[in-house]
C-alpha cells in the first residue's frame, strides 16, 4: 500500500494538469484541420473566451487572429469586441499608448458597425488608457461619450462602469462637482443592477471627496450608508477600514469621543480578518488615529502605548514605507509634545520633502504649520515665518478651492431640485390629464355600479322596515285587541256587579215590608249604598282603559278640558258606548243623575245641544 499511494499521487499530478488543458489544446488541434472561415471564426470566438478565462500566455496571438479573420468576414462588430481584450491586455501591460492604437484603429470601422456599444467598449478601454497616461480630460471625453452609446444600447451595467471611472477622472481634474455627479450616478446604476460591491465602491469614493473638500457630515453619512451594506457581509477588513475612516472624519470635526468609539469598532473587526497583511494594513491605520486621539487629548502615557503598537502593526504589513506619509507628522506631534524638537522638526522636514507625492494636501498644510511651530519653540523665528508663510498660502489656496467647490455643489443641488421641481409639475400635470381620461371612461361603470348599489341598499332598507314595521303593527294589534278584551271583561264585570246590587236591593224592599225591625234594615241600607265602582275598581279599570285608549285623557286635558274625577269616569263609560242604564248601573247612581251630570258637563265645556259630549270633546 506504501508503494502504491505516491504512485496514485504521481498519477493524479499527471492527469489533472491534462485535464485543464484538454479543451484549449483540443481547441487548437481542431482549428488547425478547419479550413472554411466562418467556422474557423466560431471555433476561435471559443478558444479565446477559454484563453482569457485561464489568462493564456498565447491569447493576444488568438484574439488578433480572430479580429483579422472578422474583418475579413466583415464582421466588424465582432472584430470590435475581441479587440477591446487586446486594448485591456495592453492596460496590464502597462502599454496605454499600444492600447490607443489598437483603439483607434478599429474605430476606422465605426461607419460599418451596427451596434452602439462596439464603440462604445473601444472607447471605454482608450479613456482607461489615457487615465493610466495621466491624461484625464481626454479620458473624461471617452468615458462619457462610451456612457451615451451604452444608454443608447441599453447597456446599463457599462455605462454605470463610464460614469464611475469618469468620476475618478474628475477627482484628477480637481473638479469637484463633476466628480460627485458622476459617483452618484454610477452608484444608483450599480445599485439599481443590484451590483453591490461597485456601489460600495463608488459611494466609498463619493465619501473621499466630500471629505477632501471639507463636507465631513456628507462623507460620514455616505460612509454610514456603505457600513450599513457590508455589515451583512463577512467582508471584515472593508468594515474595518470604512469604521477606521468615520472615526478620522468625526476627528476633523473635533468631535473626539465619536472618533474614539468608532476607533474601538474598526480594531474590533480588525481581529476578525484572516489574511495577515490585510489585517496589519487594517490595525496600522485604527492605531494612528488612535494615537492622532490621545495626542489631541495631551495623554502622553496613553500615545506612548499606541506609537509602539503602530510601528508594530506597521511592521507586519507587506509595505511599511507606505505609511510614511501617514504617520511621520503624527510621530512630529508626539515628540514636539514631549519637547524632543530635533527629532519633530527631522521627520517634519523628512515628509515635506515628499510634498509632490502626497495626496491628501492637508496633510502636508498642516504639517508646514507644524514645522513653524517647532522652529518658533527653538528660537528661530525667520523660518518659523517662512513655513507659516507657506502653510497660509496653502491654506488660502485649499480654502478658496473649497468653497469654489462648495458654492457649484450648493448651486448644482438648488438648480437639481429646481429642475425636479418642475418635472414633477409636468409629470403631476401628465398624471392628472391621464387619470381623467380613465375617469370619464369608467365614470358611466361607476354611475351604474353606485346605482344599482343604492337600488339595492334602499330595497333591502325598505323591505326591512316593512317587514319591522309589519312584525310591530302585528304586536301592537294583538296588544289592543288583548288590552280591548281585558277591558270589556272589567266593564262586563262592574255591570254584573251592579246587577248583582240591583238585585239585593229589591230584596231589601221587599223584606222591608215583611220585617219591620229599622236597625237590620238600616244595616242593609248601608250595605246596598256602597258604590259598585270603588277606588280600587275605578283604578283598575283606568288602567286597563288607558291601555286601550293611551292618549284620551292627556288629549282632552291638552285641549284644555279640566275635568273632575266624576266627570273623568263619565266621559269613559260614554267612550265604551255605554247607556244611561248601564252608567247609572256602575257609578250605583239614578238615571236622572247620569243625565244632569252629562247636563252640567256639557255647560262646563260648551258643548252645544244635538252633539255627543265625547263627539265635541274628540273634535276639540
Amino acid at each position: 500500500m506504501t508503494k502504491v499511494f505516491p504512485f496514485l499521487l504521481l498519477l493524479l499530478g499527471v492527469i489533472f494538469p491534462g485535464i485543464s488543458q484538454t479543451k484549449i489544446d483540443s481547441l487548437q488541434e481542431k482549428l488547425v484541420k478547419i479550413n472554411e472561415d466562418e467556422l474557423r471564426l466560431k471555433v476561435l470566438d471559443t478558444l479565446t473566451k477559454e484563453m482569457i478565462r485561464s489568462n493564456h500566455p498565447d491569447q493576444r496571438i488568438y484574439l488578433e487572429s480572430y479580429v483579422d479573420l472578422a474583418k475579413g468576414l466583415k464582421h466588424f462588430d465582432l472584430a470590435a469586441s475581441k479587440s477591446r481584450f487586446i486594448a485591456q491586455l495592453y492596460i496590464y501591460n502597462g502599454q496605454p499608448d499600444s492600447t490607443i492604437y489598437v483603439v483607434e484603429e478599429m474605430l476606422k470601422y465605426k461607419p460599418k458597425f451596427k451596434k452602439k456599444n462596439s464603440e462604445g467598449h473601444l472607447l471605454l478601454k482608450r479613456g482607461g488608457a489615457y487615465f493610466n497616461k495621466q491624461m484625464p480630460q481626454e479620458a473624461v471625453k471617452d468615458y462619457d461619450r462610451s456612457a451615451e452609446l451604452f444608454m443608447e444600447s441599453g447597456d446599463s451595467i457599462y455605462v454605470a462602469d463610464a460614469r464611475f471611472f469618469a468620476g475618478h477622472a474628475f477627482m484628477n481634474l480637481k473638479e469637484f462637482l463633476e466628480a460627485v455627479n458622476r459617483f452618484e450616478t454610477a452608484y444608483k446604476l450599480y445599485d439599481l443592477l443590484g451590483d453591490k460591491r461597485y456601489a460600495n465602491s463608488a459611494l466609498t469614493d463619493l465619501a473621499g471627496i466630500y471629505e477632501m473638500n471639507g463636507f465631513y457630515d456628507k462623507a460620514i453619512y455616505e460612509k454610514k450608508r456603505v457600513l450599513k451594506e457590508i455589515l451583512k457581509t463577512d467582508n471584515f477588513s472593508l468594515i474595518s477600514s470604512i469604521y477606521a475612516q468615520i472615526s478620522g472624519n468625526y476627528y476633523l470635526k473635533k468631535e473626539l469621543d465619536k472618533s474614539n468609539k468608532y476607533i474601538d469598532s474598526s480594531l474590533y473587526f480588525a481581529e476578525r480578518i484572516s489574511n495577515k497583511f490585510k489585517q496589519a494594513h487594517v490595525r496600522t491605520f485604527a492605531q494612528i488615529y488612535r494615537l492622532r486621539y490621545y495626542l489631541e487629548i495631551d495623554d502622553l502615557v496613553s500615545a506612548t502605548k499606541h506609537l509602539k503598537l503602530l510601528e508594530d502593526c506597521r511592521k507586519l504589513t507587506n509595505s511599511p514605507e507606505f505609511y510614511d506619509s501617514y504617520v511621520m507628522r503624527h510621530k512630529a506631534n508626539y515628540y514636539g509634545k514631549l519637547g524632543d524638537y530635533v527629532k519633530a522638526e527631522a521627520l517634519l522636514k523628512q515628509l515635506l520633502a515628499k510634498k509632490g507625492q502626497i495626496h491628501d494636501v492637508k496633510t502636508y498644510i498642516d504639517a508646514e504649520k507644524q514645522i513653524a511651530e517647532v522652529y518658533a519653540q527653538r528660537k528661530n523665528y525667520s523660518k518659523a515665518y517662512l513655513y507659516l508663510s507657506d502653510h497660509l498660502k496653502a491654506k488660502d489656496s485649499l480654502y478658496n478651492e473649497r468653497k469654489t467647490n462648495a458654492f457649484l455643489f450648493y448651486q448644482s443641488q438648488f438648480e437639481a431640485e429646481r429642475k425636479d421641481y418642475e418635472i414633477s409639475k409636468k409629470e403631476l400635470a401628465i398624471q392628472l390629464l391621464e387619470r381623467d381620461k380613465e375617469l370619464s371612461k369608467s365614470k358611466r361603470n361607476i354611475l351604474w355600479v353606485v346605482l344599482i348599489s343604492i337600488l339595492f341598499v334602499s330595497g333591502t332598507i325598505s323591505y326591512y322596515i316593512w317587514k319591522n314595521g309589519r312584525q310591530k303593527r302585528r304586536a301592537l294589534t294583538k296588544k289592543i285587541a288583548r288590552n280591548k278584551k281585558e277591558l270589556d271583561d272589567f266593564t262586563q264585570l262592574l255591570i254584573e256587579k251592579s246587577l248583582t246590587q240591583e238585585s239585593l236591593t229589591k230584596e231589601i224592599e221587599k223584606l222591608k215590608e215583611e220585617i219591620g225591625e229599622q236597625n237590620s234594615i238600616e244595616k242593609l241600607q248601608d250595605l246596598t249604598s256602597v258604590k259598585i265602582l270603588t277606588n280600587d275598581d275605578w283604578y283598575k279599570f283606568k288602567e286597563k282603559f288607558k291601555n286601550v285608549y293611551p292618549n284620551f285623557f292627556i288629549e282632552i286635558k291638552r285641549k284644555g278640558f279640566d275635568l273632575t274625577k266624576s266627570e273623568e269616569r263619565l266621559v269613559a263609560m260614554e267612550k265604551l258606548y255605554l247607556d244611561t242604564k248601564e252608567i247609572a248601573s256602575m257609578l250605583a247612581i239614578s238615571h236622572d243623575s247620569v243625565t244632569r251630570s252629562r247636563s252640567r258637563l256639557r255647560k262646563k265645556i260648551n258643548a252645544p245641544k244635538g252633539h255627543s259630549i265625547l263627539e265635541f270633546l274628540e273634535a276639540s
